[in-house]
Formats: structure tokens, sequence, C-alpha cells
């Protein structure tokens, strides 16, 4: 039987799309493990041709927008699509064109397609930028979504999410995963010696990730002998409205931006620096960040709009109400917690993640999913339908 096909479209292959686009890398090249032919297929943005390498050894190719970037328009990507004579499309991301590009393949060629909404339907993110949504869902995103012959979750909770919004869709429950490091705190002697101990954000500097709520709530903890280091892409301008916060309650020294890392190495240096990591997001479907954090055996603290309630039942972290009171309560906890307390904390959540969340089963999990799609398999316990 000829090996199936697959395409994985997402919007960009690139560093501009932060965590969605390293959990997209990781899951093709792990189907492409589990015996199919993966290919990937990106809108060219200003890294798209220099990261495009690090997708290897899947193939990728990038289409030009033409236009205004916000509505992702590329008039070759249906062309190619059609001609393309895969047997399956994996959508990636919603709201641009890529969404109606994909719904147009299905209607010409008769041929499935799966989409992963990557959090981008759950209640927080419904309320940005409504207009523009608003008008997208009524001219294909919608039914981009109720055609899609599959859904897929990496949450139970956004599987909940897409039932409450009315779709009927079977839905595959396939987690993202996490590569791990093999080693955590080469320099542990020295880490105890160090004059502050360190919490770390890492992630998108975006009005999502709850910035202020940190800031504010760094404020009122104050505790001088910790410093918060900030690392992430700005998006958007938000990091000034940040740094101002910081100023304002003269914080300069307890609270610093250490740029943006984009490389693997300096990536996990800065994990395995911090003695503690903060994501105090208003959604996340998955939080990739977090497992690498806990990969790296970094105790988290997150808020419950997360789907990480493994940090209370295996004693990893602390899973907090969204907001800044429930964040100074979670800050307070965790900043007088001796080194060694912490350290221990950490080590049950690598232990989590390498049980868990490797990515090798869930390339399987996905590969099986196709072939169900497909009508070549029986269908896997981990699709649901209504």
């Amino acid at each position: 039987m000829k090996p199936l096909s697959a395409i994985h479209l997402t919007t960009s292959v690139s560093r501009v799309a932060g965590g969605l686009s390293e959990s997209v890398r990781h899951l093709s090249q792990e189907t492409l493990k589990a015996g199919i032919e993966v290919s990937a297929v990106g809108l060219r943005d200003r890294y798209a041709d220099e990261d495009a390498a690090r997708w290897l050894p899947v193939p990728v190719q990038l289409f030009s927008v033409l236009g205004p970037a916000a509505f992702a328009y590329s008039p070759k990507l249906l062309p190619w699509l059609v001609h393309s004579n895969v047997d399956v499309v994996h959508l990636h991301g919603l709201w641009d064109y890529p969404s109606a590009a994909v719904l147009r393949w299905h209607f010409l060629t008769g041929k499935p397609y799966l989409v992963s909404s990557h959090g981008m339907l759950e209640p927080w993110a419904l309320r940005q930028s409504r207009f523009k949504k608003a008008g997208a869902n009524w001219l294909y995103q919608n039914s981009c979504l109720s055609h899609a012959t599959c859904l897929r979750a990496t949450a139970v909770s956004e599987m909940e999410s897409l039932r409450r919004l009315g779709f009927k869709n079977p839905i595959a429950l396939i987690p993202n995963g996490v590569p791990v490091p093999e080693v955590i705190y080469p320099n542990a002697e020295a880490g105890n010696h160090k004059s502050k101990r360190r919490a770390l954000f890492m992630s998108r500097i975006h009005p999502k990730k709850g910035l202020l709520n940190l800031v504010r709530a760094w404020h009122r903890v104050n505790h001088e002998n910790w410093e918060l280091i900030l690392m992430g892409p700005d998006e958007n301008g938000h990091l000034a409205e940040v740094l101002k916060l910081v100023n304002q309650y003269g914080l300069q020294t307890q609270i610093r931006y250490g740029g943006e890392v984009w490389d693997e190495a300096g990536k996990w240096r800065c994990y395995r620096d911090a003695d503690l990591f903060v994501l105090p997001s208003y959604s996340e479907n998955f939080g990739l960040v977090i497992a690498e954090a806990l990969g790296c055996g970094v105790p988290v603290i997150t808020t419950r709009a997360t789907p990480w309630q493994e940090l209370e039942t295996q004693r990893c972290g602390w899973w907090v109400d969204t907001g800044e009171e429930p964040l100074v309560r979670g800050l307070q906890l965790a900043l007088t917690v001796p080194r060694d307390e912490l350290r221990a904390m950490g080590l049950r959540g690598r232990s989590l993640v390498l049980n868990k969340y490797s990515w090798e089963p869930f390339g399987k999990r996905m590969a099986e999913t196709y072939e169900w799609i497909l009508g070549r398999a029986d269908r896997p316990d981990y699709i649901f339908v209504r």
C-alpha cells in the first residue's frame, strides 16, 4: 500500500508564531518518523527562509503574501494544494486565508482535512479582535471547522470548549509534547551561592500572557532576594507598557527584560538558570513553555486558564486562579520555599514530562489519526465521536 501523505499547513513556520510554530514543527517531524510522508507549508515572513531549515528532514514550502499581512492572503497557495495530490491536510490555526484555502481545496478534491485550533477558540481568545473574527467566521471559518473530518484538541479543556461551541466533529485528543534536555542543573553548587534567586517568564510579550498582573503582584510581594527575568519577543509594543509599569513601581533592579532567545542551547540555559518559572496567562490551550520548564527541572506557577492541574496533583508547582490577587498568593508561597524543596518540586515536574509528554507517542497518535480518517485503520480510543 502506498504510504499516506500529509501536509501540515500553518501561517508561519518561523519564530514569528512562537510556540505554535515549535509545536507544529515537532509534530510534523514525529509523524514523519511514524511512517507518514510529511511536508510543511507556511507563508513567507521575515524569518521564514532562515527558520525553515530547523524543520528538516521535513521539507517546507513557502508562499508569499499579497496585501495586508493580517489577512495572510496568498494567491498561489490554493492552486498548489489542488495539484499536490496529498492525501490529507492538517490545518494549524484559524482566522486567516489558509482556513479558506483548505476549505476550498476540500470542496474541489473531496479529500479530508483536520484542524488544530491551538487555543484560538478559547473564551479569552474569542474576545480579542471580535470584528475581524466575526467577518472571518461568516465568510469561511465556521464552515471550515464544521466540514473538517476531525478536530484535534491538546487537552480535555480544549475539547470541552469545542463541544460547547457546538462542533460535532470527531475530536482527536493529542497533547503537545516537549523535547527534554538530558542535563539539568549543571552548576548546582554555584546556584546555591547566587546572590539572588531567579524567577523566569519566557514567552511572547503579549497582553494574553498576563504580564501586567505579574508586575503588580511582584510589587506587592517584593522579595528583594529574588529577581524576575522577562524573556521573549515583543508583540505590538506591549513590552513598553510592561516596562512603564516596572518603572512606575521602581522595580528596575528586580525586574529585567532579557530580550529574545531562539537557539536551543540558549533557551535551555535560560530555564536551567531559573529557580522558578511563571506564566500568568489569561488563556493557553497547552502552554509549551510550562512543559519545557518542568522538563528542565524548574517548578512552575501558572493560572487555571492553562490545562496544568498536574502542577498540584504531582506537587511540582502552583496552579492559581487568573488575576493579580491569586498570583500574589502563589508568589508569596513560592518565593519562600527553600532551595532544596524547590529543587525536589522541579525534579518531580521533570519526571512528569519525561513519562507523559515526550513527542514520540503523540507523533504515532497523529499518524494513526490520519490512517483512520482515510479508512485504513479502526478508530483509536483517543478519538471521540458524538
